[in-house]
């Protein structure tokens, strides 16, 4: 597979909310840093295991998530990709409704190891 085939794929496990399947395209070293926002201020890192426990509070929270990729850039094993994104709420969060479409332009930088994702740097831009 190439890297686009990996990413792309991986991509969609998330969107899918298949945690077993998000973990198969894991690296098992792998490292997210999302970089601060608002939903996260602060920025965080996550490890295999920080980044289970999100996404069980994700597919807890969200009925549904798309993950359109506008662009993405391709140079061995790392890929920049632009990503539309898009979350409707399963349950209230905060002034949110059931429902309520979230929405956010995302620049993801995704380096590969082994055939898996080892490395991810988030910079999300969220339209609350």
């Amino acid at each position: 597979m190439t890297t686009r085939d990996i990413v792309t794929s991986y991509l969609r496990a998330v969107e899918s909310h298949d945690l077993d399947e998000v973990a198969r395209w894991q690296h098992p070293e792998i490292e997210v840093v999302e970089h601060p926002n608002k939903i996260t201020p602060n920025g965080k890192r996550y490890d295999r295991e920080a980044l289970r426990a999100a996404g069980e509070r994700g597919k807890a929270l969200m009925a549904s998530e798309r993950y359109e990729v506008r662009v993405m850039i391709v140079e061995g094993e790392r890929a920049a990709v632009q990503i539309d994104w898009s979350g409707t709420l399963a349950v209230a969060a905060g002034p949110l409704p059931v429902g309520h479409v979230m929405r956010a332009q995302i620049c993801s930088i995704i380096e590969l190891r082994d055939g898996k994702v080892w490395r991810q740097e988030q910079y999300d831009c969220f339209v609350l």
